[in-house]
């Protein structure tokens, strides 16, 4: 009663709003299972929980081969030194910013300076000085500007990767890092089983947790491995563990090869990765130049990934209108193969609310000290890919964790128009079929559904 008085009463008091109710819910999207989902569901081929774009694993751990030639690396030193040191670095890169470009930085450095200058103004009748007095003014605003500029402005410097750093890296990072990548190397193998690659090349490759992954997903296809790290400690580490701990033991993975700098050469790589470094380089332009030449060497998926802070992000995001606005104007077959279902600029981007597109990857820390519980791992990620995009490639990727309730579940999701879209599923309205979809896909997973808006 006291809802069907209060309706009466608004219609009166606006003579539009029941058009614009009506409007609003007459655009409210149609959503519908995809056909061949809908078809294998009704066959019983697989469960709903099952679906085809459940793409998130569980757990991931380092394996025991690599965690016993890791424990073997590690004897000379003091591991629980390591351990400790290894996770101040982590926290260290997971807050990390890129370096301010050339102009940004003199702009930043200006507004210090004039904002010191103004407070001594008001504190002191400058008018009034003397020209020495000016003149001692003048270099104590200068440091006090540089000691502002020094405590605002973030001061981005390279890493040093010598030994002992590598060996913190090793252990702060590399679990982390290897399930990221196997998550990511799994959406491929599961979203292109015919994908065969013969080659792959690792920019920035550290500690070697690219070549772990790659090697663990396509290892019986994979005869060339390409490692590139500036640091000799890096890639000297890298081969120790691939020797199970011992230089004088073979490699485990057949065909890996060690560089400090990306070759010369014109040669094409199935897989290409950039994953954590772009922290490392000093400028955009730098960046720009590897993106490019990665690029070039790739003849199949390009793969980049970041930390999930909103800096990592932007980085991706920037790589990534980049590589857009280079492609196009080439004329190249493409497409963003993962995450994204579109080639529109990112709706986290478009909202400038500061929150990152990212994703969460659950792992095992390595059984070492008082380690060896589970963890999780933000990070963000672009893969492209030379070719024809395929029917999965347009599914909504689930954006955010899935809010399941009493009798209803929340998805949260980045659609093929370049949006991000709020659905609320029940069994009621949706079918069972797709409710259970629904509920049972992860954050990072594809739902196989059709959204039709409503004209």
């Amino acid at each position: 009663m006291f809802a069907s008085n209060f309706y009466s009463k608004s219609y009166a008091a606006f003579p539009n709003l029941k058009r614009i109710l009506c409007t609003a819910a007459k655009r409210k999207p149609e959503v519908t299972l995809e056909e061949s989902t809908k078809h294998a569901l009704d066959a019983g081929q697989y469960k709903p929980r099952h679906h085809e774009g459940r793409l998130t694993s569980g757990c991931i751990s380092v394996p025991d081969s690599i965690v016993n030639a890791i424990i073997k690396s590690c004897k000379d030193h003091p591991v629980k030194a390591l351990l400790t040191e290894g996770a101040k670095l982590d926290n260290f890169l997971r807050s990390r910013k890129p370096p301010l470009e050339h102009d940004e930085l003199r702009k930043r450095i200006n507004e210090c300076r004039q904002f010191v200058g103004a407070e001594f103004r008001e504190r002191f009748h400058v008018e009034e000085m003397a020209e020495e007095q000016l003149t001692y003014i003048n270099k104590v605003v200068e440091a006090q500007s540089k000691k502002r500029a020094k405590q605002q402005i973030y001061a981005w410097k390279p890493i040093d990767y010598d030994e002992f750093k590598s060996l913190e890296y090793l252990l702060g990072r590399s679990a982390a890092e290897y399930a990221v990548l196997m998550r990511i190397f799994e959406e491929i193998k599961k979203r292109d089983s015919e994908f065969k690659p013969r080659s792959f090349i690792d920019f920035g490759s550290g500690v070697g947790t690219g070549t772990w992954a790659a090697s663990n997903i396509w290892k019986e296809n994979i005869f060339e491995y390409v490692s590139i790290d500036a640091s000799p400690a890096m890639n000297e580490l890298a081969e120790l563990i691939l020797r199970g701990g011992e230089m004088n033991k073979s490699m485990s993975v057949r065909g890996v090869f060690y560089r400090q700098f990306l070759p010369a050469s014109h040669s094409k790589y199935d897989i290409v990765l950039s994953a954590f470094s772009l922290f490392e380089l000093p400028s955009k332009k730098t960046r720009t130049d590897v993106l490019e030449n990665l690029w070039n060497k790739c003849d199949g998926y390009l793969v980049l990934v970041e930390q999930g802070s909103y800096a990592g992000y932007s980085l991706i995001e920037e790589a990534r209108e980049y590589l857009l606005e280079k492609i196009n104007s080439s004329g190249s077959e493409y497409h963003i193969f993962a995450p994204c279902p579109h080639h529109q600029q990112c709706p986290r981007m478009v909202l400038e609310d500061g929150t990152p597109c990212n994703f969460e990857s659950s792992y095992n820390q390595l059984p070492l000290g008082n380690q060896g519980e589970s963890s999780k791992f933000l990070y963000s990620y672009v893969v492209f890919k030379k070719g024809i995009a395929s029917r999965q490639g347009k599914l909504p990727r689930l954006v955010r964790p899935t809010l399941v309730r009493s009798k209803h579940s929340i998805c949260r999701m980045c659609t093929d128009e370049g949006k991000l879209q709020e659905i609320i599923f029940t069994a009621a309205k949706h079918g069972t079929n797709l409710y259970r979809c629904a509920k049972a896909s992860k954050w990072g997973d594809l739902l196989p559904i059709k959204i039709n808006k409503s004209s």
